[in-house]
């Protein structure tokens, strides 16, 4: 059969599905980059004064790697293997507040907590921009002690906070978020691959490629790099053997034309 020579020239998704189900989990839209490395392990055999008689050849491997443009919700689940709940949690929350010519100020949420010690820490800023006095919530106001009422987030200061005073107040607060919790007696998951790549032959035509991993073992090793650059989400699984349905391949790899007609 005569099979054209391909030059891979964009690679287009990675999509996952559940094994056992078939089940949509995620795709990978974003991909700054993705390889498949195939390993196997060659053991000589030899003979006499350690001639070279034949090999061995055993333990072949597949790795899937590669890194998406932007954090993957789905790809997380699987790497920490729990999932995302919508649900009511607390956050902590940072205010930067200004003392009113009441001395008072209001938080912009309605902080929780212990009835009496809602406020986790309220300072009050330095000329200079940097934390200051630290002042206390208390039943009363008083020197150094300020009170607070949640239902209408208001703090209320003594006198020798001065209006115009700047306040910096950490408070926790309720909301409904997506939460994923990384449980540590849990762990990585496994899932089916397609990897969809362009490609070209010598005379230009255009080429659709897939790469199908029937049983893919992610690794729950990861790193988001955060600070002056992008975070990226990388990734890292093993093709195994022996999938339902699929005998013994690690993957299959499909060339066909971008207009192949549906086959009867």
């Amino acid at each position: 059969m005569n099979i054209a020579d391909i030059t891979i020239t964009s690679l287009e998704t990675i999509t996952a599905f559940n094994i056992t189900t078939g089940a949509f989990k995620f795709v990978l839209d974003e991909l700054q980059n993705a390889s498949i490395a195939q390993s196997q392990e060659v053991t000589d055999i030899t003979g006499k004064q350690g001639r070279k008689l034949a090999s061995l050849k055993r333990n072949k491997q597949v790795t899937i790697s590669g890194t998406n443009g932007i954090v993957s919700s789905g790809l997380l689940e699987l790497q920490t293997g729990s999932e995302f709940e919508s649900k009511a949690t607390e956050v902590l929350w940072t205010d930067y507040l200004t003392v009113n010519d009441s001395h008072e100020a209001t938080t912009s949420w309605k902080a929780i907590g212990t009835t009496g010690a809602e406020i986790d820490a309220l300072y009050v800023k330095n000329n200079d921009g940097t934390l200051g006095t630290k002042l206390e919530q208390a039943s009363s106001v008083s020197a150094g002690k300020f009170t607070y009422t949640p239902a209408s987030k208001k703090i209320t200061l003594h006198t020798d906070i001065v209006a115009g005073s700047e306040l910096v107040v950490f408070y926790k607060r309720k909301i409904t978020a997506d939460v994923l919790s990384d449980e540590s007696d849990t762990y990585s998951d496994k899932c089916a691959l397609y990897i969809d790549a362009i490609g070209e032959d010598r005379c230009a035509n255009v080429y659709r490629i897939q790469f199908y991993v029937p049983k893919a073992d992610f690794s729950g090793d990861f790193t988001f790099e955060m600070g002056d650059n992008q975070t990226v989400h990388s990734f890292e699984a093993t093709a195994l053997g022996g999938a339902c349905g699929a005998a013994s391949s690690f993957f299959t790899y499909t060339i066909f034309g971008v207009e192949t007609a549906d086959a009867e």
